[in-house]
């Protein structure tokens, strides 16, 4: 029986379709080959200190939009560990704070990832984040442009 590549994987989420859809895909790839999954949202607080010093967030905007950034985290990271449940894995969750790509690699490193996925858009340029994660990772990297997940997912 041939040995597998990899034993961890880690899941960068932030809501958008398409990270979900990676979810759903690692949640696949968990299932099928007993993988361990962790499931990370960042909340981009590097974002917000460069809105807040160029005057374009006030001090009060900037903890309500900490607070809401936060709460849709622990929002998503439910939806997605609820999607893993549903496909009978064990998915670990982590909400981070901090600029996304260090943050993402630091968990990666920290969790022994022998995978990391990001979602990705067909025919689009990486965006900062997921090319720094590329440059910095401890491990492989894989973005995941599979539109037709949804429906392979709901029969896995």
């Amino acid at each position: 029986m041939a040995k597998t590549f990899f034993k961890k994987i880690l899941v960068a989420v932030n809501g958008h379709k398409n990270s979900i859809h990676t979810a759903m895909y690692a949640i696949m790839m968990a299932r099928t080959y007993s993988l361990s999954l962790k499931l990370v949202y960042v909340v981009d607080t590097a974002t917000i200190k460069y809105l807040e010093m160029n005057n374009l967030l006030l001090a009060d905007e900037k903890n309500d939009f900490m607070n809401q950034l936060t709460s849709d985290g622990v929002h998503i990271l439910s939806y997605v560990a609820g999607l893993a449940r549903s496909k009978g894995v064990t998915a670990e969750t982590e909400l981070l704070s901090g600029a996304v790509f260090t943050e993402i690699v630091k968990a990666a490193e920290a969790f022994s990832a022998d995978l990391i996925l990001m979602g990705g858009k067909e025919k689009t340029m990486l965006s900062h984040d997921q090319n720094e994660i590329l440059v910095h990772s401890p491990c492989p990297v894989l973005i995941v442009q599979k539109p037709t997940i949804e429906a392979e997912f709901k029969i896995f």
